[in-house]
């Protein structure tokens, strides 16, 4: 059983130059969920933000930061060179973070915030090209999945991190929010040792421009309509603060932040093996099948009063979004001309980054003037009409 085996020892058939970017995303992610596992519990109940407004700070946050996203895979591609702005955007991120402690005013949290998520933005396109120069082709999906996992258990060790320290500190966000600091600059270090499979060409007489028409042809329909049906799934997406608000109805709302842990439990599970399978069952069929399982998930956690139920639930629709998320990856990037992967993972990203803004504020608004389960459910139904408009996806393999 090859699939059993690859599940079972994953290590052994995954490339150093994978490991070590996928390395860089579990350290960045666990400075990342330092911070963002508790930055909404402190917004809510130390600064008493309303749930439309977490929206709103959660939607245009993650909009800036897909934005920047198509311009620094762009660049990315122009200059041949992806580990720059690794380097750049981490450099950001670990910088920006201890600003955080200074700091208790909505408006001024929420510049800092934009800042972390310029940072995030710059690094994140070259990274999802970066990889994608890595790894076989006929692996894109499993390189992305197993990725996506590692990212992810940084989410749980991130999350565990900041609890504990919560608990030692007694409840002291500025001490956490200066420790997340220290994962983003150890991250370095395995950037500083990823190889890239192209040298660095931009001043060289070899240099070519990417956005060539011979290149852009690549961006075609079938692209775009990859693209509007990306943007249609995101908007089934519930916040992730929110959900993490919606956890302390069980849970002491100084406890709660251990949801974000639940969610990345959830993409650790799933995201691998649903890479693997979307390159040896189909990519479209794995994204039905993450689809329907997000929708009953979206159902249960609306329906659900008792605690285990509610995280069983966000265990499982988080790993689904990440597989969905790993396995589109992979279906642009098996198509696209190398010289503009960084561009086209940059144009999804924005494609998604404005779904989710839009999504964050629907769920917002929902949660605020009625209940929260009525936003599970909207995210419910968007999940279920996107699985039959996969059928519209019969062209991509």
């Amino acid at each position: 059983m090859p699939i059993l085996q690859a599940l079972l020892d994953p290590l052994r058939r995954i490339p150093k130059p994978i490991l070590l970017v996928a390395l860089y995303g579990l350290l960045l992610n666990i400075s990342t969920q330092m911070l963002y596992s508790h930055l909404v519990l402190f917004l809510k109940f130390d600064l008493e933000v309303t749930e439309s407004q977490i929206g709103w700070i959660d939607g245009i946050g993650e909009f800036i930061s897909y934005l920047i996203r198509v311009f620094s895979g762009a660049i990315s591609d122009y200059i041949y060179n992806r580990k720059l702005l690794l380097l750049l955007g981490c450099s950001i991120c670990c910088l920006v973070k201890p600003i955080f402690s200074c700091t208790t005013s909505l408006i001024s949290i929420w510049a800092i915030e934009l800042m972390e998520r310029i940072g995030s933005g710059i690094q994140a396109s070259p990274r999802d090209a970066l990889l994608a120069d890595l790894a076989d082709k006929n692996k894109l999906a499993e390189a992305f999945g197993f990725a996506k996992s590692m990212k992810t258990i940084g989410t749980i060790a991130g999350t565990s991190i900041a609890v504990l320290i919560m608990y030692l500190s007694n409840g002291n966000y500025s001490i956490l929010f200066k420790a997340a600091c220290v994962p983003a600059l150890v991250a370095i270090l395995p950037i500083l040792k990823i190889k890239e499979p192209h040298n660095n060409v931009f001043f060289s007489k070899k240099f070519q421009n990417p956005f060539q028409k011979k290149y852009l042809l690549s961006l075609d329909s079938k692209f775009f309509t990859l693209m509007a049906f990306a943007f249609f799934c995101e908007l089934g997406h519930f916040g992730e603060s929110l959900i993490t608000i919606e956890a302390s109805r069980f849970i002491s709302p100084s406890m709660a932040g251990i949801t974000t842990a639940f969610m990345g439990l959830g993409q650790v599970i799933f995201a691998y093996p649903m890479g693997l399978l979307a390159d040896n069952f189909g990519k479209c069929r794995l994204i039905k099948i993450c689809l329907f399982l997000a929708g009953i998930s979206y159902i249960l956690t609306a329906i659900s009063d008792n605690c285990c139920v509610f995280f069983a639930s966000v265990v499982i629709l988080c790993g689904q979004h990440a597989s969905i998320q790993a396995i589109f990856l992979s279906m642009i990037n098996k198509d696209i001309n190398k010289k503009l992967r960084g561009t086209a993972i940059g144009i999804f990203y924005c494609a998604i980054g404005g779904s989710y803004m839009i999504s964050a504020e629907i769920c917002g608004i929902i949660c605020e003037k009625f209940r929260y389960e009525y936003a599970f459910l909207y995210s419910s139904l968007v999940c279920f009409i996107c699985f039959f408009l996969c059928q519209y996806l019969y062209k991509f393999k």
